[in-house]
């Protein structure tokens, strides 16, 4: 009977653990029908320091280049403007990442990374957004947008 008990305990836990990891596994995405508005993912990368936690977002487009990131949290959100500095030569499967900067331009403030799926209707807009970069070295990894790789295509710019 003790026996019994215990395995269904195990297996509950175990189904909530499962539960709980593919909840967090999960990235929302949507985009309006006219293409102006979509949910994703970002990261916030302070000045040489790893990426921040993903958090979802939404975004509008803005005429010049220009995007409105709008982040809620537990009692009002936050917006703010920002503009695409690069886009990732070597993204995580299955997704495209572009690197923001704020509007205005500021060295020290902190960079967004945005994550959008690679099927996205938004990624030709975003292409277009992001600056003509060079060749790379296919064999990079994703690196912080103030490695030495982001910022040779900066330069280039």
């Amino acid at each position: 009977m003790f026996v019994d008990d215990l395995i269904w305990f195990l297996g509950a836990v175990a189904v909530c653990g499962s539960l709980f990891w593919l909840a967090y596994r999960i990235e929302p995405h949507w985009v309006a029908k006219d293409g102006t508005r979509f949910v994703t993912t970002a990261q916030t990368v302070d000045a040489g320091l790893a990426p921040g936690a993903r958090r979802e977002v939404r975004v509008a487009f803005l005429g010049d280049d220009q995007l409105m990131v709008s982040r809620r949290s537990m009692l009002r959100s936050k917006s703010a403007l920002w503009r695409v500095r690069a886009k990732a030569p070597t993204p995580p499967r299955g997704k495209e990442v572009y690197l923001c900067e704020p509007i205005p331009a500021d060295p020290m403030a902190a960079s967004l990374l945005l994550r959008v799926p690679k099927r996205s209707r938004v990624v030709p807009t975003l292409d277009r957004m992001a600056p003509v970069a060079g060749p790379y070295d296919p064999k990079a990894k994703l690196m912080l947008p103030r490695s030495r790789r982001w910022a040779r295509r900066a330069d280039r710019d």
